[in-house]
């Protein structure tokens, strides 16, 4: 089917194709009457007209799309809060999201966010971190001075914006208020990972223990699951390992812990777990606390301390800053986000 064209458009309205082109593209350094602006639009309705977004992005110096960069699962709470106050924010100023992975194509230098850019696919970029990893062509992207906020890590180019949440703190005000309540001891489940984010979770319970004298922080850690598995065996891999973890480290770790001290877990999938074993052992009553944005599972009777990060709030404060780059407003390039004071959860 052949597409309509504005001259198809002015004919049907009887006017000239400039006219039509003012009218549909709201040129407002013309003055077209309401009876003309009335008939050019009732007959591209009828025509079925689409406009070409091409040719407009290159009138307006904008495509109104946004590259979101994104690595990991979106099944994953921490990425899909990101992405969804990402959509939200952009949606809200009539920005569309084109979402890719950090893949460089074949015989391309750049990767596919930074050359959707470059080709004029979309404005900017916002870099959902790996693991807190900076994205490798950051250089490139200082050099051609393009719209660019990196969420959950801190590029070393200073003049790259970001949006990153306080893991130290949230870490620390879990501990302060489990030790508070009488805790003293706090064993602290986290992956064998060296990201930034688990380096400023310890940080923060270690801070806490200062406060407190007489009690103590004690580490498991649970083996890590390399990213190269696929994303259809990976999280049933994880629980798996998250079980044996639990099984042959935790558990036992917890036999000398008394009533009112505490298990501090990094992830959501080990409160899962956790929950469960203490539950059919009929453990001594012992203090949960989650520091990641996760369901909490449904296990009569025992309560969740929890310290949000705020992903979805994350999500929003990126697409906010980059939107005030592309506007040419002066912006706080390094904002780091509160998480959500502590808080019982319980059925």
């Amino acid at each position: 089917m052949q597409r309509t064209t504005i001259k198809d458009i002015a004919a049907a309205a009887g006017v000239s194709h400039t006219t039509v082109s003012y009218v549909l593209n709201q040129n407002p350094n013309q003055k077209i009457s309401d009876k003309t602006r009335k008939k050019v639009l009732e007959a591209a309705r009828k025509l079925n007209y689409i406009p070409n977004e091409n040719a407009r992005s290159l009138r307006s110096d904008s495509t109104h799309c946004i590259t979101v960069a994104l690595e990991k699962s979106i099944t994953h709470t921490r990425f899909s809060g990101i992405l969804q106050g990402i959509r939200e924010e952009l949606g809200a100023e009539g920005y569309g999201l084109l979402l890719t992975g950090f893949q460089t194509r074949e015989n391309m230098e750049n990767p596919y966010y930074l050359d959707s850019v470059l080709q004029r696919r979309a404005d900017g970029i916002i870099y959902i971190s790996s693991d807190g990893l900076s994205p490798s062509c950051s250089k490139n992207i200082e050099t051609y001075n393009l719209p660019f906020v990196a969420c959950d890590c801190c590029p070393e180019e200073e003049g790259l914006a970001s949006v990153s949440f306080d893991y130290e703190k949230g870490a620390f005000e879990v501990a302060c208020r489990l030790f508070g309540e009488g805790a003293r001891r706090i064993l602290y489940w986290q992956p064998d990972v060296p990201t930034f984010q688990e380096a400023y979770r310890v940080t923060g319970l270690e801070r806490a223990k200062e406060l407190y004298p007489g009690t103590s922080i004690e580490i498991c850690k649970m083996p890590w699951v390399p990213d190269n598995s696929s994303s259809n065996n990976r999280y049933p891999l994880i629980d798996d390992v998250c079980r044996q973890s639990l099984v042959q480290n935790v558990m036992p770790h917890l036999v000398s812990f008394e009533e009112g001290d505490a298990v501090v877990c990094s992830w959501g999938v080990m409160v899962k777990h956790l929950c469960v074993a203490l539950y059919q052992k009929n453990a001594k009553k012992l203090k949960i606390a989650l520091l990641s944005d996760a369901d909490i599972p449904i296990i009569p009777n025992i309560r969740i301390l929890t310290s949000r990060p705020g992903f979805i709030r994350g999500g929003r404060e990126s697409a906010k800053l980059l939107l005030a780059q592309l506007r040419g407003e002066a912006a706080n390039l390094r904002v780091v986000l509160d998480p959500d004071p502590p808080t019982y959860v319980e059925l």
